[in-house]
């Protein structure tokens, strides 16, 4: 198919970021062989651009740059030029953002990267500005720059991308390669030290701007009944703050200032589906409204703005009508016409006369709104901010990034499960049923794809693991065989395509794109990595089967990467959360009657024990009795009453 005159190749693509620059006057090509063949064929160099449709600054380099003509032509003339959606390819952007990284210090999106026609890298940096400012070259600049230097020293750029492909990937290699003859908690131990260290006692999370949220680390605080204090206060601060959307439910992606009142506004699915377990497991620790409310939203918000047929949609923009933020705030003017009592409103969500944001006000909300208002008081306010999400809802709508991606399908899919154990609502657990079957169906057809409907992008490592972890939580509440005997097949799968058998694991495996540099990232970014989600999976699954072959793969991996998690435990905060199961061996097995299954309220009522390193699954015999091991000792319960007295009122109480 031919694009028509007034569209690049971008426009028979489905991502919607590349769906964004299919218009640009800029001759785009989709990453593949007619883009390397065309640069190779009349050697010019590769202009590669990888960004988000949700990236802020990716709208921006896109107004100025590649929307205006005279730059556009300079690029047609001189490259040929890639936009690779990272979303949609995390191999492609991992690859180039570690040259970027690894040759200035920092990165980001838009990612920008000079390439040989071969597509070596041999320059690179983030947001281009298009006139020089804040001691910042122009991207024209950059662009003739770049071209003059691949044309008049080619030779020595084509030598050197090879050096630097070749330290690069040496370089990777140290990061994960283990020397160690045991296993200890060291990292344990570290990961308290470091999180303590960097805590903000004032606004929780990590001290200073901006503030991301910290809910891997929260969730291995839980896991290790420590810090508990800082977790709960981190995820009241994020709950009562601008960063979450008070109206409409949903986290937006992180706070520009340490009190988290001014949010960056773009939502992520994988934000909120780690967030909506974290608020659930809050609410079973403490019995706080406060931590449901906020789960509650966290699910509406879910199911009402990104739910389709197959899934959930990836994300929900900053941006609407050319602003940033535009959606989500309010004059005081507009508040006075829209609600009943705003001078209950304004105290409720702390407005000021003067707005909180550029002259116009984020809402927030009390930290302990019960103990400030009454219920009168609370139930006027919810009618009010029912009366503004309809006004709201008038206004033109951020862009909804549509792509449904397997991995933080998967995490949402386990975020639903622990909300539904937290809340007992059965149509949570419907919703979570729902999408889990279209996996489970992906699944069972062989190959797992890393969007659904995109046949020819195959999953990634984080796509499996994600899953595998979804399918053992579903069994943990259904006990339907189905799901947990396809846990074991894609473990198998993982195997052949994505472990080296030493403990390594790579990122795209044998199915997908070699590319220049391997990638064996380990590390939890935004999202925890496929490497640590796949082994922590294996732990239960050991739990579950006694599977003495997931035993040796858990030793090798966690050997492998014990050095790394030394160096940088906060930041592994999931494979530390393995290490810290298998050293101590405390995961608590809970085997239980089958028949449960059928008595929901017993089974839930077991998953409800605020106790949050525990796997629950049925017994293989029919004894009637409940079953808890832990430390290589088991212990029957003859009701959930007496396994409570034992795992959460006993002397190990939890927390």
């Amino acid at each position: 198919m031919t694009p028509d005159a007034t569209e690049n190749r971008l426009a028979t693509e489905s991502s919607p970021y590349l769906l964004q620059h299919a218009t640009n006057p800029v001759n785009w090509y989709p990453w593949g062989d007619e883009a390397f063949l065309k640069a190779q064929r009349e050697d010019k160099p590769i202009f590669l651009s990888i960004g988000y449709s949700t990236c802020h600054w990716c709208h921006v380099m896109a107004h100025e740059s590649f929307e205006d003509e005279t730059t556009a032509r300079l690029m047609n003339e001189r490259y040929v030029s890639i936009k690779v959606d990272r979303e949609e390819r995390p191999d492609i952007d991992a690859a180039y953002m570690n040259f970027v990284v690894a040759t200035t210090g920092s990165g980001g999106w838009p990612l920008s990267v000079f390439l040989t026609p071969q597509g070596k890298p041999y320059f690179g940096g983030t947001y281009f500005p298009a006139e020089r400012k804040h001691g910042m070259i122009s991207f024209k600049e950059i662009l003739d720059i770049m071209a003059d230097k691949y044309r008049d020293e080619k030779e020595t750029i084509l030598e050197s991308t090879e050096r630097i492909a070749e330290a690069l990937n040496k370089s990777l290699e140290k990061r994960w390669t283990g020397n160690v003859d045991s296993l200890d908690l060291k990292p344990v131990d570290k990961f308290n030290q470091e999180f303590n260290a960097v805590y903000d006692r004032v606004h929780g999370g990590i001290r200073g701007k901006p503030k991301f949220p910290i809910t891997l680390q929260i969730l291995f605080n839980f896991f290790q009944g420590k810090n508990i204090a800082e977790s709960l206060h981190t995820l009241r601060m994020m709950g009562s703050g601008g960063v979450f959307d008070q109206i409409g439910g949903g986290f937006h992606r992180y706070s520009v200032d340490e009190s988290w009142l001014i949010p960056h506004f773009e939502k992520m699915l994988y934000d909120n589906a780690l967030l909506l377990e974290a608020y659930s497991k809050a609410f079973l620790l403490t019995r706080d409204s406060f931590y449901m409310n906020v789960a509650r939203k966290i699910f509406q918000y879910i199911t009402e703005s990104l739910q389709e047929t197959k899934g959930f949609h990836a994300a929900q923009d900053a941006d609407s009508e050319g602003e940033e933020g535009r959606f989500y705030v309010f004059t005081n003017e507009e508040l006075i016409d829209v609600v009943e009592d705003f001078t209950l409103f304004k105290k409720y969500h702390g407005l000021i006369p003067e707005g909180n944001f550029e002259g116009k006000n984020i809402l927030t909300a009390p930290r302990e709104p019960e103990n400030a208002f009454s219920k009168e008081e609370l139930e006027q306010i919810r009618k009010d901010d029912l009366r503004l999400l309809d006004y709201r809802n008038q206004r033109e709508h951020p862009g909804i990034d549509t792509k449904v991606i397997t991995s933080w399908n998967g995490l949402m899919i386990s975020g639903m499960i622990h909300y539904y154990i937290a809340s007992g609502d059965p149509s949570v657990k419907l919703v979570a049923l729902e999408i889990g079957r279209n996996y489970l169906e992906m699944a069972r057809k062989g190959e797992i794809k890393r969007i659904a409907g995109k046949e020819n992008l195959h999953g990634f490592l984080e796509d499996h693991a994600a899953l595998i972890a979804a399918f053992i939580d579903i069994f943990s509440i259904t006990f339907e065989q189905l799901y947990l005997d396809t846990a074991i097949e894609l473990v198998e799968r993982v195997n052949m395509q994505y472990h080296d058998g030493e403990g390594h694991f790579s990122r795209g495996g044998t199915m997908n794109e070699k590319l220049f540099s391997r990638d064996f990232r380990v590390h939890d970014a935004v999202v925890p990595s496929g490497a640590s989600m796949f082994l922590y999976s294996l732990i239960r699954l050991h739990a579950i089967t006694g599977e003495k072959q997931y035993e040796e793969m858990v030793k090798k991996g966690l050997m492998e990467h014990y050095p790394l998690m030394e160096q940088r435990p906060v930041s592994m905060s999931l494979m530390v959360q393995a290490l810290y199961a298998w050293v101590e061996n405390n995961l608590v097995s809970i085997k239980v009657p089958r028949e449960f299954a059928n008595k929901n309220s017993k089974l839930l009522e077991i998953h409800q024990l605020p106790v949050f390193n525990k796997i629950i699954f049925p017994a293989s015999d029919d004894s009637g009795k409940i079953i808890s091991c832990q430390h290589y000792t088991c212990k029957e319960h003859d009701s959930v009453g007496d396994l409570s007295l034992e795992l959460v009122d006993g002397p190990d109480t939890f927390g």
